[in-house]
């Protein structure tokens, strides 16, 4: 087995990568191990089912979305600033070469992927929406946002426009999406 530098964060970042391109579904471990240079068995050691793989990969980006959420820089900013650091996360995955959102590639596949992450999925999806209704409520009570109806409702409507558009933008392109995201501040700020 060849030694691959960090090797198990190097497979994390290349299923995240196929994931995001190509869906659970459109990847194999051979297509790790052919890009780096391995046999299957150096990626099955890591992690010895793909549903495994696919458990760390949306683990961990929970765990990237906590960190940045607990951060104090961005606890602490104004919730105009919140909401653009949040858009910010998805404008970057149109930069990378026209990715879709994690979250949003494994819920198309919902039906196809293994409970185990399912699981995964739902409560990476949940804590996404808890955080964005917290902003737009904190937002809305700071005369900061307007919106009718509840912010739990307009959290889902942002987030799925979010996802949409990423999907929209692959046939589009990235000033689609820019629009898309405009739209939803004039839609918010007051």
């Amino acid at each position: 087995m060849v030694k691959i530098e960090n090797s198990k964060k190097t497979i994390l970042n290349l299923a995240e990568a196929l994931l995001q391109d190509m869906g659970f579904n459109g990847f194999s471990y051979a297509h790790i191990a052919s890009e780096l240079g391995v046999k299957n068995a150096a990626i099955h050691y890591h992690f010895p089912t793909k549903e495994d793989l696919g458990r760390a990969v949306i683990q961990r980006y929970r765990d990237r979305f906590k960190l940045w959420v607990n951060n104090a820089r961005v606890k602490d900013l104004a919730p105009q600033e919140k909401l653009d650091w949040f858009f910010s996360i998805y404008t970057a995955m149109r930069a990378d070469q026209g990715k879709v959102c994690l979250v949003g590639s494994m819920e198309v596949e919902f039906n196809s992927i293994p409970e185990g992450l399912q699981a995964e999925v739902q409560s990476m999806h949940k804590e996404l929406l808890a955080w964005l209704e917290s902003m737009l409520a904190e937002g809305r009570d700071a005369g900061a946002f307007r919106f009718n109806g509840e912010p739990a409702n307009k959290a889902a409507l942002i987030l799925s426009t979010l996802q949409g558009g990423l999907q929209m933008a692959r046939a589009l392109g990235t000033k689609k999406f820019r629009d898309v995201i405009e739209q939803l501040k004039l839609d918010l700020l007051v």
